[in-house]
C-alpha cells in the first residue's frame, strides 16, 4: 500500500531544502563567527584600545536571541608588577564587567606580568542585544600607562609568536 505525504504533516518543509531557524530549540547554536589575529603588535598605552583585528558584526535572526561573546588574548608587558586587561565592546557599549587600570585591581580579565613571558588572557559574555540588525563586537585591551610597553600575541621583546589571539561570536536561540 502507498504512502501518501501531505504538507499538513509539516513534511512540506523538505522541499524547501531548508530547516528554517525558527523550527530550532532554544539554546541551539544558530550560527557561529571567528577571527584570529595574525600578526602580533606592542605598544606603550594608557587607557584602552582596540585590537584591531578582533572585531566582528553579527546579524541575529530574532531579537530573542543572545550572543555568546568569547576572547581570547595573549599577551604581557615590559615591566614587572603592571597589569593589562581585555574587554569587549557591542558598538560603543562595554558589555560584560569592566574595571580601572590601576595596580592591585581585583576585575575581570586581569593579568599580571612579572617578566616578558606572556599570559593568556580570556573573557565571555553572554550578550542580549535585542535587534535583528548588524551588531558589532570588539576586543580592547588596557594598558597601564605610557612608560610600559602592552604586547599582544607576543612574549614581549622577544618578538616570540604567542597563542594567537582569537575572537569568537555564537548567535544561541533564544
Amino acid at each position: 500500500m502507498p504512502t501518501e505525504i501531505s504538507g499538513s504533516t509539516g513534511v512540506n518543509k523538505i522541499q524547501s531544502n531548508a530547516i528554517e531557524h525558527g523550527d530550532l530549540p532554544t539554546g541551539s547554536v544558530l550560527q557561529v563567527l571567528n577571527v584570529v589575529m595574525t600578526t602580533p603588535t606592542a605598544a606603550a598605552i594608557e587607557g584602552w584600545y582596540d585590537i584591531t583585528p578582533l572585531v566582528l558584526a553579527i546579524t541575529p535572526s530574532s531579537s530573542s536571541s543572545k550572543i555568546l561573546v568569547q576572547a581570547n588574548v595573549f599577551g604581557g608587558v615590559s615591566n614587572a608588577g603592571w597589569l593589562v586587561a581585555i574587554r569587549i565592546k557591542r558598538g560603543s557599549t562595554v558589555v560584560g564587567a569592566t574595571t580601572g587600570l590601576t595596580n592591585n585591581t581585583s576585575g575581570f580579565s586581569w593579568m599580571t606580568q612579572n617578566t616578558y613571558g606572556g599570559k593568556t588572557m580570556s573573557t565571555s559574555f553572554l550578550d542580549s542585544p535585542s535587534t535583528t540588525s548588524a551588531t558589532t563586537y570588539q576586543v580592547q585591551y588596557g594598558g597601564p600607562n605610557t612608560s610600559v610597553t602592552t604586547y599582544i600575541g607576543r612574549e614581549g621583546d622577544t618578538a616570540a609568536w604567542g597563542a594567537a589571539p582569537t575572537l569568537t561570536l555564537m548567535e544561541i536561540a533564544g
